[in-house]
């Protein structure tokens, strides 16, 4: 049966039995867009991993006050850890990502700048859009971990990370092939830009250890690509079913 409790954030993890007031957003969201009332239920989660039933105590003006009750059983997140290298584009691009990235179960999102990206940085105010947009996937998705978002740099995998960055010239491996090697806790993926990576930025990340994959011979957009490898890696792990077969 499908869980229909409502969700909402507290930004400290609280304890059973614990009276709390949820954050001016998280207030006014229960109050004012889920019209929820004294004595209604909804689950709380810390964005840690807990999430607990609880039951709101009071609905004021702009505080609502819920008492914490029995901590929630199961596991929605993945084993796996996915972290998204995504080259920066237009923003209603990266909102997508974002969204439905985290509805998949990616763990860290990086935006990264690229040879061929013509956006410029994000601003704070819109990295706090997109911070919002995680945070409404997240508790939209039932996952208790809020994914991390930043800005960043591609850097070089440590040792146990399957680190692939897609690419599309001829001759590649596909993405199943690679994932077909021993298991890795953490995988990143990154992303190109609307143009795609340069060969230099290609050959510069398959030289800090990153591996190259292909997706097949369609090319897919720059908001489409991760979201597809990260649903790819997850089905692989078993995650989104049973594992793919191996040869």
């Amino acid at each position: 049966m499908t869980d229909t409790v409502r969700r909402a954030y507290l930004a400290t993890t609280p304890s059973q039995g614990d009276e709390v007031s949820l954050d001016p957003d998280e207030s006014h969201h229960v109050a004012r867009v889920l019209r929820l009332k004294p004595k209604d239920a909804l689950a709380v989660f810390d964005g840690k991993g807990g999430e607990w039933d609880a039951t709101i105590a009071d609905v004021a003006r702009d505080r609502v006050t819920v008492v914490v009750g029995h901590a929630r059983a199961g596991i929605v997140e993945p084993q796996i850890r996915i972290v998204l290298f995504q080259a920066l584009a237009r923003p209603e691009k990266i909102e997508w990502v974002l969204q439905k990235g985290t509805e998949l179960g990616v763990a860290e999102f990086r935006l990264v700048a690229s040879d061929r990206v013509e956006t410029p940085l994000p601003s704070p105010g819109r990295l706090d859009r997109y911070a919002r947009i995680v945070m409404e996937a997240c508790k939209q998705s039932r996952r208790r971990h809020l994914p991390l978002l930043s800005l960043s740099a591609f850097g070089n995998p440590p040792a146990g990370v399957l680190a692939i960055v897609l690419a599309t010239a001829s001759g590649v491996e596909s993405i199943g092939t690679v994932l077909a090697g021993p298991m890795a806790a953490d995988v990143w993926l990154a992303v190109g830009p609307e143009g795609g990576f340069s060969q230099v930025e290609v050959d510069g990340l398959i030289g800090a250890g990153w591996r190259p994959a292909s997706l097949g011979p369609r090319v897919l957009r720059t908001e489409t690509a991760g979201v597809v490898a990260a649903a790819i890696v997850l089905h692989t792990r078993g995650d989104l079913g049973p594992p793919a077969p191996r040869s």
